[in-house]
């Protein structure tokens, strides 16, 4: 059992090392097209596998009274994307309203914090005093700047549920997800060898606000960020999935199989979308990804209080 065990972790490895290496060579040569296609590929399966673990997660960690105000803000937001994609309301009132409703998820998070450590409760307040500047001063660079963030949360999920105690495993997140990022930028500001630089302003404003994309920074930074949706969709879909357990007690037998089986159809389906009309599908894949990502900062601050109740967990070997 030993030696299997090994010889699962050498094909982890491997298979990691692979990912990123091409992630990263990837993200240099053609970062426009390393977004477009890891988004049409990964995008609805990573949603959907990170809502699954963030469910099995914290769903019992939580005050009930919380739940339910985090869900309707959450909920609001896709709806406002949805008007605004239908032409109910103009783009900036919708942006406005979305990064307002975020607004409204950090200040439960610091709410639920201060009641019971008034430091953590002030790291709750300062993220909130951010996103309240950002509104204030620029409400699409602030959207923009939290697309970007957002790559990095699995970073906290690692963290939340390994914790600090391994050195290990923040040397290795900060390599992935803080060095490799850095030395692409640097890389295509001063490159060994001179790339013709693709051009598609549909893929550069995701991750490159208007007023950014004439620096000399804006295709570096859109780079790395290609390189670090990689990264974050790997974590999702390799170790998330892992993570989250079978639900022995569901009325349906083998729950996980049904699950992937669903979201192998739909991802194929969002794929042939994609090719067709990619701007509109995008437009729809991003209501639902706004669910994910947003809930993803109020459950982030919440666990930095550890002493919340940990769920037990099915382990790996039973699924």
């Amino acid at each position: 059992m030993a030696t299997q065990s090994q010889n699962y972790r050498a094909v982890d490895l491997i298979w990691g090392i692979a990912i990123v290496l091409v992630s990263a060579i990837c993200a240099i040569i053609v970062p426009l097209t390393t977004y477009a296609a890891t988004l049409a590929t990964f995008g609805i399966a990573h949603v959907a596998i990170e809502l699954r673990y963030i469910h099995s997660r914290f769903n019992r960690r939580l005050n009930r009274k919380t739940i339910p105000w985090l869900i309707a803000l959450v909920l609001a937001i896709a709806t406002i994307r949805c008007v605004s994609i239908w032409g109910f309301i103009p783009s900036n009132i919708a942006q406005l309203l979305e990064l307002g409703c975020g607004l409204g998820l950090v200040t439960i998070a610091t709410h639920y914090l201060w009641i019971r450590d008034w430091k953590l409760g002030a790291l709750g307040t300062i993220v909130g005093c951010l996103l309240t500047i950002g509104i204030v001063c620029d409400p699409i660079a602030t959207l923009v700047i939290f697309a970007i963030f957002h790559n990095l949360t699995p970073v906290g999920f690692i963290l939340e549920r390994q914790g600090f105690k391994s050195p290990r495993i923040i040397w290795i997140c900060g390599v992935f997800f803080g060095l490799l990022p850095l030395i692409i930028i640097l890389y295509q500001l001063v490159p060994i060898v001179n790339l013709p630089s693709e051009i598609n302003d549909t893929y550069l404003r995701a991750f490159i606000a208007p007023s950014w994309q004439q620096s000399a920074l804006a295709y570096p930074l859109f780079s790395a960020v290609a390189f670090l949706q990689c990264m974050h969709y790997a974590v999702v879909i390799g170790l998330f999935s892992r993570w989250t357990p079978d639900f022995d007690n569901s009325p349906i037998q083998h729950p996980t199989r049904y699950f992937y089986l669903l979201l192998g159809g739909i991802s194929m389906l969002l794929f042939i979308s994609f090719q067709h009309t990619f701007i509109l599908t995008r437009a729809g894949y991003g209501v639902v990804a706004s669910i994910h990502a947003w809930i993803e900062i109020p459950l982030l601050l919440i666990a930095t209080d550890r002493r919340l109740e940990i769920p037990t967990i099915v382990p790996l070997d039973k699924k």
